[in-house]
């Protein structure tokens, strides 16, 4: 971490890992989604097991971004036909204000924003291009069921396989208040504020920048409270926070479009994203910050990076950045319900790419066993947790208590 910050990057510390160590930092970085930023800026301090190993990365990303463009365009055009407007969110449409090259951003799946009245026409006209809802939906999200095309497609063990499909997520809206419990203002006016961009010869509609920076952190926010947040996210973020530090008429227009509430919780990402990776902010972006609630401002304090430890001991600390979010008690005691208690998680997890066709009863029988480990897993990482969240409850419940 201390090698991919943005103002005074220390490479100090990696040329003191051991073999071993880097084999470990790798798998850190796959699943931090931090790969492909190690292996751009520090590649000269790279071993060279572990260079040869991101170079393939980079080579497969690459070719990566080939298959996002016939992907796009393969529905694309379609929409266009029946006259759907869709809304790019996130990947492709990040570059190059948040990364600069798109061959640099790992990208699975294309997001879409669609109008409410157009989701549906959309969905069958996806599906009449081969896709097929993965699983059903559980009622937790914000867009329709993911959809892949089965083509017979199965992990092979690299995150960076350039034939993984390339799956669709149609949104129907940009903030799941009923989830979360709370909403910020003014989400509906990113619609009319859209706009046709261009990269690398690929037409599209994208948020403005200025919301694009809205939803980016509404994006991260929402993956942190649900405890599965990508360090990757916020990485992009003080990319972007970085690059724009000295641009005045974004940040003025940023104020002047975007409600008190939204600002507030775009400000909790932009501290995440500077204490993550010490980018520089505008002034604007810094006394959004100072406006900061105690509650916020002590879980800063308490477990700025609980997040990046989860990826390596499991912990739920930001039950309590959650916590204060929510003004209602109820509304609280429920969050802590559904995230000390999920659901089972739905399967299959296993061989999803295959068409029933080829799911032959060796097949069926290792999905079905695989899902039940998977499922086990789930159980056992949220049992494992409970002691540390008694702990940090003790902790955040008198630190309240004695102010």
């Amino acid at each position: 971490m201390a090698a991919l910050q943005f103002s005074s990057p220390d490479c100090g510390l990696l040329a003191q890992l051991t073999e071993q160590e880097w084999r470990s930092t790798l798998r850190f970085c796959d699943r931090a989604q931090l790969t492909l930023p190690l292996a751009l800026y520090q590649r000269d301090r790279l071993p060279d097991e572990i260079r040869a190993r991101t170079d393939r990365n980079l080579a497969g990303n690459t070719e990566r971004w080939q298959r996002v463009q016939d992907a796009y365009r393969d529905i694309a055009g379609p929409f266009e036909s029946a006259g759907i407007d869709a809304v790019v969110l996130k990947g492709f449409s990040h570059c190059p204000g948040f990364i600069h090259n798109p061959r640099w951003r790992p990208q699975y799946d294309i997001d879409l924003l669609l109008a409410k009245e157009q989701l549906l026409r959309a969905r069958d006209l996806v599906q009449s291009r081969g896709y097929e809802p993965l699983r059903a939906s559980n009622g937790r999200v914000d867009h329709l069921p993911t959809m892949i095309r089965k083509n017979g497609w199965q992990w092979r063990g690299d995150l960076f396989d350039p034939d993984i499909p390339v799956a669709l997520e149609l949104h129907f809206q940009l903030w799941d208040q009923r989830t979360e419990q709370f909403e910020p203002a003014g989400l509906d006016q990113f619609w009319e504020r859209r706009e046709r961009c261009v990269l690398e010869g690929l037409s599209f509609t994208a948020l403005h920048p200025v919301d694009a920076v809205g939803y980016a952190s509404l994006h991260l926010l929402r993956h942190l409270l649900r405890g599965d947040g990508k360090p990757f996210h916020a990485y992009e973020l003080a990319s972007f926070l970085h690059k724009t530090s000295d641009s005045d008429a974004f940040w003025s227009t940023w104020q002047e479009w975007h409600d008190p509430s939204l600002r507030q919780l775009q400000a909790i990402c932009f501290r995440l994203a500077q204490r993550w990776f010490g980018c520089r902010l505008h002034l604007a972006a810094s006394e959004q910050i100072g406006l900061l609630p105690p509650e916020v401002n002590r879980w800063f304090e308490l477990c700025a990076f609980s997040p990046l430890m989860h990826l390596v001991r499991p912990n739920k600390d930001e039950l309590w950045l959650h916590w204060g979010l929510i003004e209602s008690r109820g509304a609280r005691w429920s969050m802590l319900h559904r995230r000390l208690l999920p659901p089972v998680p739905q399967g299959p997890v296993d061989a999803v790419h295959l068409p029933a066709s080829e799911i032959t009863w060796r097949i069926d029988v290792r999905r079905k066993w695989r899902y039940v480990r998977y499922a086990a897993s789930r159980v056992a990482h949220h049992m494992a947790t409970l002691p540390g969240v008694a702990i940090g409850a003790a902790k955040w419940f008198a630190g309240l208590g004695s102010e």
